[in-house]
C-alpha cells in the first residue's frame, strides 16, 4: 500500500510475515500443484503452523496451507473428508487427496480397444474408431495401403446410432448427451458423466456392462438409473465391467463378475450398479480398471486390488483370483497416488515420486529390463531419478508422466504404440522425445494419446480402425497432432463440477 511504502521506504519490499493471513492463503491457493503446496508446507513455518488467535484466549486458526487447500477443494466442489487417517494432519491429508486428483483428473480424452472419445469445449462428446475387428495389416502411413474390412464385433461402440460402424475423423455424437465432465472407454463399451452426476453408457451390452438392467446393445448414450438418485463423479471401464465413485466416495460396480472384478465376493454378473460393501465406511479417492481386474486408492493412500490374478497382476504375491477388494501389503509403508491396469499388468506411483509395476512381464511391459513376471510391486529402477506423478497402461505397453511434463514409455512396440518412431519393444522406460509439457496420457489397447501444455492433443499407434482420429487408417509410430476437419484441436483449461482441473478439447483455426 502507499502507506506501507511511506513507512518502509519507496523501494522497500514488505516481508511475508507482514501480510494478512487471507492474502497468504491466496498466495498458497495460486500454487500450480498439490506437490508445490506440500513442499511449502514442509519448508515454511509461516505457512504450515496454526495461525495465532486474533483475540486473547481464542483458538488458533488452521494453518495458511490448510486454509488454501480447503478453499481449493470447495472451489472445485470436492467433498472434504470428515475424518483423518491415524497419524495424519489436515494439511497433509488435503495435499495427498489433491495429489491423487491431479494424478487422475477427469478424463477428457480416452482410448479403448478400437475407439477413442473426446470432450469438446461445450461439454459435447466426439468419437472415432471402429466397431469392427480389422484384419492385421502391415501397412503404415508410408505404404499408402488400407486394410480390408473386418466383421462387426461391438455394435453401438461409437455412439452415433445403428449403421455407423467406423469414423476416422473426430465426430460429435448426435445425442442429447450434454455437459459431459469425464469419460471412460472399455473394449466394446463406453461411459460418461455429466455435470449433474448422471452416468450414461452405450455400446456392446453383453454381461450387463452398460448397467441398464439387461444385456441389450445401446447405439446411443443412455442414462443409467441405478444409483438411487446419487451423484457420480468418477468412472472407469475394463473389458467387460465398470466402476464408479459417487459423491459420498463409495464405490459401485457392474457387468461381468466371473473373475471377481466387481468385488462383491462372488462370480455373479451385475446388470445394474451395485455398491461394493468392502469399502463401507472408507473414503475412496480413485479407481482404475484393468481388462479383468480392478483397483482403488483410499484416503489413507492404501491400494486395493481384486479380480483376475493371472501373471500376479493383483500384486498379492500369488496367482489366486480375489473376489473382494484386498489391500496390497507391499505399499503398507507408502502412500499410492496413482494406479493403472493393462491386460495383465499393473502400474502405480507413490507420493515420493517412485514408479512401480507388477504382473505379466511379456513384451517388457513392466519396465525392469526383462520379461519376467512380478508377483508383487517392484520399483522401476530406470525411473528412479524422475518424479513420476501419473501412469497409464495398454495391453502390453506402459507410460509414465513426470512432474516436469515428460512422457516415458516402454513395453511392446507393435504399431508404433510407444511413440519412438519404430515398432521395437522397449525393455526399459524411454522418454518420448516428440513431446514436452505433457498434462495427461491415455493408453488404449494398441494406441496412445497425450495432452500437452501448449494446448495440443496428440495420438499414435494402431490406426487401421480410425481410432487415432487423423482421417485415415494408418498406423503411426510417432505422436501426431490431432486435427478435426481441417481445424486444430486445442484445449481450454476450466474448472468442472466433479474434481480438479480438466482440459477440454475445442476446435479453433490455426
Amino acid at each position: 500500500t502507499k502507506q506501507g511504502q511511506r513507512s518502509l521506504g519507496h523501494d522497500a519490499v514488505m516481508p511475508l510475515t507482514a501480510l494478512p493471513v487471507d492474502l497468504l492463503a491466496r498466495i498458497a491457493l495460486a500454487l500450480p500443484s498439490a506437490l508445490d503446496a506440500a513442499r511449502l508446507h514442509a519448508t515454511s513455518r509461516l505457512f504450515s503452523e496454526p495461525v495465532p488467535p486474533s483475540a486473547p484466549g481464542g483458538e488458533p486458526a488452521p494453518s495458511v496451507i490448510e486454509q488454501a487447500l480447503r478453499r481449493r477443494a470447495m472451489d472445485r466442489r470436492v467433498a472434504l473428508p470428515t475424518a483423518l487417517p491415524e497419524g495424519e494432519t489436515w494439511a497433509r491429508q488435503l495435499c495427498f487427496e489433491q495429489m491423487v486428483c491431479e494424478a487422475s483428473p477427469p478424463a477428457v480424452i480416452v482410448a479403448g480397444s478400437r475407439h477413442s472419445l473426446f470432450i469438446c469445449r461445450r461439454g459435447r462428446l466426439l468419437s472415432c474408431g471402429s466397431e469392427r475387428v480389422e484384419d492385421e495389416p502391415e501397412e503404415s502411413e508410408a505404404d499408402g495401403a488400407e486394410p480390408d474390412e473386418g466383421s462387426e464385433a461391438y455394435p453401438g461402440l461409437l455412439g452415433h446410432g445403428a449403421g455407423v460402424v467406423m469414423l476416422t475423423t473426430l465426430t460429435l455424437l448426435p445425442s442429447s448427451l450434454l455437459a459431459v465432465t469425464t469419460v471412460a472407454a472399455g473394449s466394446g463399451h463406453s461411459a460418461a458423466i455429466t455435470t449433474d452426476g448422471t452416468v450414461w453408457s452405450w455400446g456392446h451390452g453383453t454381461s450387463g456392462k452398460l448397467g441398464h438392467g439387461d444385456e441389450a446393445n445401446q447405439y446411443r448414450p443412455k442414462p443409467i438409473a441405478g444409483f438411487a438418485g446419487g451423484r457420480v463423479c468418477k468412472i472407469a471401464a475394463g473389458d467387460h465391467h465398470c466402476l464408479a465413485i459417487d459423491s459420498n466416495h463409495e464405490v459401485w460396480s457392474w457387468g461381468h463378475g466371473g473373475d471377481g472384478a466387481l468385488g462383491h465376493g462372488d462370480k455373479l454378473r451385475q446388470l445394474c450398479p451395485k455398491r461394493v460393501e468392502r469399502f463401507s465406511g472408507q473414503r475412496v479417492c480413485a479407481i482404475a480398471a484393468g481388462s479383468w481386474n480392478s483397483y482403488a486408492i483410499t484416503a489413507s493412500g492404501s491400494l486395493f486390488t481384486w479380480g483376475l490374478a493371472d501373471g500376479g497382476c493383483l500384486g498379492h504375491g500369488d496367482l489366486v483370483d480375489v473376489y473382494s477388494p484386498k489391500q496390497v501389503e507391499a505399499f503398507a509403508s507408502r502412500r499410492v497416488c496413482a494406479v493403472a491396469g493393462g491386460a495383465l499388468h499393473s502400474l502405480a506411483a507413490t507420493t515420493d515420486g517412485a514408479a512401480w509395476s507388477w504382473g505379466y512381464g511379456a513384451s517388457f511391459a513392466l519396465g525392469h529390463g526383462d520379461d519376467a513376471h512380478q508377483m508383487k510391486p517392484k520399483q522401476i529402477a530406470a525411473l528412479a531419478g524422475e518424479r513420476v506423478v501419473a501412469v497409464a497402461a495398454g495391453t502390453y505397453h506402459s507410460l509414465a508422466r513426470t512432474a516436469g511434463g515428460e512422457a516415458w514409455s516402454w513395453g511392446g512396440g507393435d504399431y508404433g504404440v510407444l511413440g519412438h518412431g519404430d515398432e521395437a519393444n522397449r525393455p526399459l522406460p524411454r522418454r518420448i522425445e516428440a513431446l514436452c509439457g505433457v498434462r495427461a496420457l491415455a493408453a488404449g489397447a494398441s494406441h496412445t494419446f497425450a495432452l500437452t501444455g501448449d494446448d495440443d492433443a496428440w495420438s499414435w499407434g494402431r490406426g487401421d480402425g480410425g481410432a487415432l482420429g487423423h482421417g485415415d487408417r494408418y498406423h503411426r509410430s510417432r505422436p501426431k497432432q490431432l486435427c478435426a476437419k481441417g481445424e486444430q484441436l486445442c484445449l481450454e483449461c476450466t474448472e468442472r463440477v466433479c474434481r480438479g482441473t480438466s482440459y477440454f478439447l475445442h476446435c479453433s483455426r490455426p
